[in-house]
């Protein structure tokens, strides 16, 4: 038996999984989650990280090591993301955290990111789908044929960016609605076998699609396991009609969700709406994996 610990460094949040692996399977004996908005400490104009934002990071990964430690991890596994990839310093920051730490961060490519999306959530029932992972810093777009990942793209539009670049707080019009849907679909443009994703399910990964797939539930007092979960291109239309002209606070009270939630909840439904408009996709199908179960499954097989 193996006890492996999974580090995930994303836009929004810091996560920890530690999982005992026996038998080609695992199990999940613990996990914590640190929300960060590593991008709020970026500079706009030189990228970087600033020392703040060092602070605050190296004491979450110090504390995530003391955990892996306390469990008696066999190994860490530490990735970064877009997180990671969009900041000048990273180099800095990774050298530190390795040299003081003993913990080595890995920065995935983006076709790596959605492969490892992808490896974690496959559906028994689909053959060809489209896989998404909506992140707070990218989105991870995959055309998926008889089951196999066969084209990928990053692009760097994800909830937290959406949100930070439109400057969307207290709730947003039917016109920045439109000019949001305009950005979006001028990225999506540019990826060349788009078409090929058009009408298709879609299988979707992250923390907003299952915030909004709870917010759902909870409308419509319907008990379900969130995994497997459907929803359709109407139901987000219909909640990003109802919540577009509340306040954070009122979002926090109707939907019963955090704040450090709440307040990308209307970016990511309307990145979410756009990319299911602009993809014609009949099913949204919510998956409760990422990257992290995906990098465990793949540990298992190399292993």
């Amino acid at each position: 038996m193996k006890t492996l610990g999974i580090i995930d460094i994303g836009s929004n949040s810091i996560k920890l999984i530690i999982v005992e692996i026996k038998n080609n399977s695992y199990s999940e004996i613990f996990h914590k989650k640190f929300q960060t908005r590593l991008s709020d400490f970026v500079g706009r104009e030189n990228k970087e990280l600033s020392s703040e934002g060092m602070k605050n990071f190296f004491g979450i990964i110090f504390t995530f090591k003391k955990f892996c430690d306390d469990f008696n991890c066999d190994e860490i596994i530490t990735v970064a993301t877009e997180s990671l990839r969009q900041i000048k310093n990273s180099t800095e920051i990774i050298n530190n955290i390795s040299n003081s730490l003993d913990v080595h961060i890995r920065i995935l490519s983006p076709s790596e990111e959605c492969y490892f999306g992808y490896v974690s959530s496959i559906p028994k029932d689909l053959k060809n789908y489209v896989h998404l992972d909506i992140g707070g810093g990218s989105v991870e777009i995959g055309l998926v044929k008889n089951k196999i990942l066969v084209k990928c793209v990053s692009i760097p539009m994800g909830a937290l960016i959406i949100t930070n670049k439109f400057h969307i707080k207290d709730g947003i019009s039917n016109e920045e609605i439109c000019q949001i849907r305009e950005y979006i679909y001028d990225k999506l443009k540019n990826v060349l076998w788009i078409d090929e994703c058009k009408n298709l399910p879609t299988v979707i990964i992250g923390g907003s699609i299952k915030t909004i797939g709870r917010i759902h539930q909870r409308e419509y007092d319907i008990i379900s396991n969130i995994h497997g979960y459907e929803l359709s291109y109407n139901d987000i239309d219909v909640l990003l009609e109802k919540i577009s002209t509340m306040s954070l606070d009122e979002i926090v009270s109707t939907t019963g969700i955090s704040k450090s939630r709440g307040d990308i909840l209307l970016g990511a439904l309307v990145l979410i709406n756009s990319l299911i408009l602009y993809l014609q996709s009949p099913k949204i199908i919510i998956s409760k994996y990422t990257i992290r179960e995906g990098i465990i499954n793949n540990y298992i097989k190399n292993n």
